[in-house]
C-alpha cells in the first residue's frame, strides 16, 4: 500500500513506480520537442535528440543549407515560427516536411 506520503507502507525503502518527479522542469528531457509552423501552418515536430544536433538553430540552418535565405525565423516557447514569401513557401513547406519526418 502508498500512504498519502507516497511512502510504501508494506515494504518501506521500495520505492513507488506512481512517483511524479517534481525537479527542475528546464533540465533538457530525452525527447524534447518544438512545433515547426510556415505562415501559420503547422508542418510538423522537430525532436530535439542531442546538443549536437544543432538544437533550435538546426532547422534554420537546414533551409540556409538548401538556399533558402528569404525567410524569417522566430523561436517562441516551443515553437518555431518561420515566415517566407508565398511564392516560396509551398517548396519550404515540402522541404520541411521531408526533414522533420527523416529526422
Amino acid at each position: 500500500m502508498i500512504n498519502l506520503n507516497g511512502q510504501n507502507t508494506i515494504a518501506p525503502g521500495i520505492i513507488s513506480t506512481f512517483e511524479t518527479y517534481d525537479g527542475d522542469l528546464t533540465l533538457k528531457k530525452s525527447q524534447d520537442t518544438v512545433n515547426v509552423y510556415v505562415n501559420g501552418d503547422l508542418i510538423g515536430e522537430k525532436v530535439l535528440i542531442a546538443q549536437g544536433d544543432g538544437g533550435l538553430n538546426a532547422v534554420r540552418d537546414y533551409l540556409l543549407n538548401k538556399g533558402f535565405s528569404d525567410f524569417k525565423y522566430k523561436v517562441d516557447g516551443n515553437n518555431i515560427i518561420i515566415d517566407t514569401d508565398d511564392s516560396i513557401s509551398e517548396e519550404v513547406k515540402n522541404h520541411l516536411k521531408i526533414y522533420l519526418n527523416i529526422r
